[in-house]
């Protein structure tokens, strides 16, 4: 068969079929399956692994390619010497556009040097997983809080570090929004300062763990009460030690929340000035008793008569050094009602004066 005669059976002039015998032209998928069809062949016997490449689907693998280096197109392009543009056009496959064989020789050696089988990804895409796919495939929120909390830092100062706004950032951890491909290198990156393993944290997020989960994931209250004891301070004064109301603090010990980073940064002060490592604590919640609750379990009309006597006062002086009524004195006294935790300190506190122990009276 002349060139003439075959190129005008597959659509070609004479001069086209010549570049494609002397391979001045690429020969694509769809020219083997048009051959073969005016020559009574099989496809196969025209295709070759860059044909095999650019059969349609070319543009998903030369994105997953990128996807696995974790690059932009961009930053791709650069890579393989050829312009943005083009390599867009590629992976839309706008025009059945492929990329010359010498950019598929690149591709194909950089598909190598990530472990990517080029003929496992002709036939199957989807058997290569990009890390950023993984990572953003479920959970996305706790990693990204799992990793904040790691730093122990709040909102703000954390999405500096990623580069994005505060609310963007609080958008990812409520699962709102996925954070972009771009983002996750430095999400990446900002794990890896800290040491976590990024495949345990996508297989459970949980597995990773820092102090203050530590403290809020179990038995809160009891540690935040523990601390408190340690002062022997009540709710009240407390709160005032962390910038917050004895409100909050009734909550956070009542298991009824949990202090957010900022709250739990001043408790962490407050315990390790009392020597008290948060580490402790957490190993310990109990370490400190809640004495109060231990005083009005006894005794109690006993000890605050015995405490009376010791000052050589009456029951109304007394109860005016206390700064309550003299029937709140008889009561105590008698246990018809128990002082408040606020009253506990200030007997404990007088009592010492006298050099009284409380927990021995």
């Amino acid at each position: 068969m002349s060139q003439e005669k075959l190129g005008k059976r597959v659509g070609f002039a004479k001069g086209g079929i010549a570049d494609f015998e002397w391979g001045f032209v690429d020969f694509y998928y769809e020219h083997a399956v048009m051959f073969a069809e005016v020559l009574g062949l099989d496809p196969e016997v025209f295709i070759d692994d860059y044909t095999r490449f650019c059969m349609p689907g070319y543009g998903k693998r030369i994105k997953k390619i990128r996807a696995m280096y974790g690059m932009t197109q961009q930053e791709f392009a650069a890579m393989l010497g050829c312009d943005r543009a083009n390599e867009s056009v590629w992976e839309s496959e706008i025009d059945s556009r492929h990329p010359r064989r010498d950019m598929y020789l690149k591709l194909r050696k950089l598909a190598a040097d990530i472990g990517i089988d080029m003929d496992k990804l002709i036939d199957n895409p989807d058997l290569y997983i990009d890390e950023y796919t993984v990572f953003v495939g479920k959970d996305w929120g706790k990693k990204i809080r799992r990793i904040r909390l790691v730093y122990g830092l709040p909102l703000s100062d954390f999405s500096a570090i990623i580069g994005c706004d505060e609310q963007t950032l609080e958008h990812w951890e409520l699962e709102y929004a996925r954070p972009t491909r771009a983002f996750y290198s430095a999400i990446k990156e900002a794990a890896l300062n800290q040491g976590i393993d990024l495949d345990a944290l996508n297989e459970d997020p949980s597995s990773v763990s820092c102090e203050y989960l530590s403290f809020i994931s179990a038995e809160c209250g009891r540690k935040i009460q523990s601390i408190r004891m340690a002062y022997g301070v009540t709710l009240k004064q407390f709160g005032k030690m962390i910038g917050c109301t004895g409100e909050a603090v009734a909550k956070w010990e009542n298991g009824a929340c949990t202090p957010n980073l900022q709250y739990y940064q001043a408790i962490s002060k407050v315990a390790n000035d009392k020597c008290i490592p948060i580490a402790r604590i957490n190993e310990n919640p109990a370490l400190f008793q809640d004495d109060y609750a231990i005083f009005c379990e006894r005794d109690y009309g006993r000890i605050v008569k015995r405490i009376r006597k010791a000052w050589g006062m009456w029951q109304d002086a007394f109860a005016e050094k206390l700064h309550v009524s003299l029937s709140t004195v008889s009561n105590w006294e008698t246990q018809r009602a128990q002082p408040t935790r606020e009253n506990y300190v200030l007997l404990k506190q007088i009592a010492s004066e006298k050099g009284i122990n409380i927990y021995d009276a």
